[in-house]
């Protein structure tokens, strides 16, 4: 959805692990160090922990690929004591039919397994996801198969992957012996402060973005949401753009964060950490952001003209841009000033206003914004597309407000001129929907966000 209005080449935020997206910062990096030299130095077990979405999928990914040529890979995932032996489950993740056999059958048909590939020169490794819901008994099976490997040669190699339960299960007196076999393990933490920026700014940029794509404030803003949790990192970060793209915003800030992550965690579903967001951030990290904002809307440096009106225009020009950046900060108040004084300039008297008249409404004055935008109206200035903007807008807060003959009455008017303008014909179709008719209505903080509802509720004035 909002890939091509940034520049990216793909969703740099996806859930699914992808080993071009790799992070290799000090915790991750020394982890995948360690998973190398557990395959090189072939480890008959590794084991790899860490909390849900902290990225040890990906370090597996990685690490498999790169030896992916010299290793025939079996995963065994979702384990559960009620598996029974975990012998038949170890032949089904590579390919070897174990239909009818006995349990001294199975041993010997994955001990032939071994044979054939170490003639062919190939490792064998077993990867158990969610080794923590493996039992007792099931570990020593897996202890029992690493009995295959000898001082000759170590065909097998088992790296199980699991939350922190895994280590307290692997402490377990009963299990000494299992453990003393571990060669390399490694519990990877979430990411911390400094870090998390790191982070994101590296997908960003592995996708195509630009450096600037979100404020300093809205990195601390998503590390403090997620605790630094790799897999929350990617949820908020992804939701943030999809709300940037709805605001056409140039950058993401910390509000833009914060607003995303509060409506995707409504449900309660998303695991955020629990923090208050009115106190997530001190005024002077509020106001290092508004500097941020203030120096990244500035235009580029051009040629002094030489006539006073253009000078005039060049300023007017730069207090609206400095407006748009404020207002998509979510600092209404000091917005509406740099807007009065754009306004003052008469080519962009009618888009100033129109911008105050917005952020009236993000303050929750809706009544003030309606006045002024019917005002605008009167007026008679501006451009006609600028007054269908005013109209669409207008509509948009009578329709919010309830007034919806008032609101039919513009967006009927607004289809008469301009046949696809926005996405008024999809919203008179729903408002002149009888509620009994059954139609679907979708809802939540997504429903903005479907492509065929792209216009933003409040675009700004182009």
């Amino acid at each position: 959805m909002y890939e091509s209005y940034y520049g990216l080449r793909g969703n740099p935020f996806s859930l699914i692990p992808d080993p071009a997206y790799l992070y290799q910062g000090r915790k991750h990096k020394l982890a995948l160090n360690l998973l190398e030299y557990g395959m090189l130095n072939r480890s008959a077990f590794t084991v790899i922990t860490g909390e849900p979405g902290t990225g040890k999928t990906t370090l597996l990914n990685t690490i498999l690929e790169r030896s992916e040529r010299a290793v025939t890979l079996g995963v065994l995932s979702h384990t559960h004591v009620g598996l029974g032996s975990l012998l038949p489950w170890v032949l089904m993740t590579f390919g070897v039919d174990g239909k009818g056999m006995d349990s001294v059958e199975l041993y010997r048909a994955f001990a032939g397994f071994l044979n054939q590939e170490h003639d062919k020169h190939r490792r064998v490794v077993l990867v158990v996801d969610e080794a923590q819901n493996l039992g007792g008994a099931m570990l020593e099976e897996l202890r029992l198969l690493s009995n295959l490997n000898d001082a000759r040669r170590q065909p097998l190699q088992i790296i199980l992957s699991g939350q922190p339960a895994l280590r307290a299960l692997l402490r377990q007196s009963e299990l000494v012996q299992f453990a003393q076999r571990i060669s390399v393990d490694y519990h990877l933490e979430p990411f911390d402060h400094v870090e998390t920026p790191e982070y994101i700014r590296h997908r960003i940029n592995v996708a195509g973005g630009p450096a600037t794509l979100m404020t300093d404030a809205a990195y601390l803003a998503v590390h403090r949401l997620s605790g630094g949790n790799a897999r929350l990192i990617n949820q908020v970060c992804d939701v943030a753009l999809a709300y940037g793209f709805a605001a056409q915003s140039r950058w993401i800030t910390s509000q833009m964060v914060i607003k995303a992550a509060m409506d995707r965690s409504a449900g309660g579903i998303l695991p955020l950490m629990d923090v208050n967001p009115t106190e997530l951030f001190t005024e002077e990290e509020q106001r290092l952001e508004l500097q941020q904002i203030c120096a990244l809307s500035q235009p580029a440096p051009a040629v002094k003209p030489n006539t006073k009106s253009s000078n005039d225009s060049e300023t007017a020009t730069g207090l609206y841009k400095r407006g748009v950046a404020f207002k998509n900060a979510g600092a209404y108040k000091q917005a509406i000033s740099f807007f009065e004084q754009a306004a003052q300039d008469q080519g962009l008297a009618m888009k100033s206003n129109t911008q105050i008249a917005l952020c009236l409404r993000a303050c929750g004055r809706a009544a003030e914004a309606t006045r002024m935008f019917q005002q605008l109206l009167k007026s008679g200035h501006g451009t006609e597309e600028d007054r269908r903007q005013v109209r669409y807008f207008l509509a948009r807060i009578l329709e919010a407000s309830g007034q919806i003959d008032a609101a039919i009455g513009l967006y009927r008017a607004l289809g008469k001129e301009h046949r696809d303008y926005r996405d008024v014909k999809d919203r008179l179709g729903r408002l002149a929907a009888p509620e009994s008719s059954g139609s679907w209505s979708a809802s939540g903080w997504w429903a903005k966000l479907l492509p065929r509802r792209r216009t933003p509720a409040f675009r700004n004035p182009s």
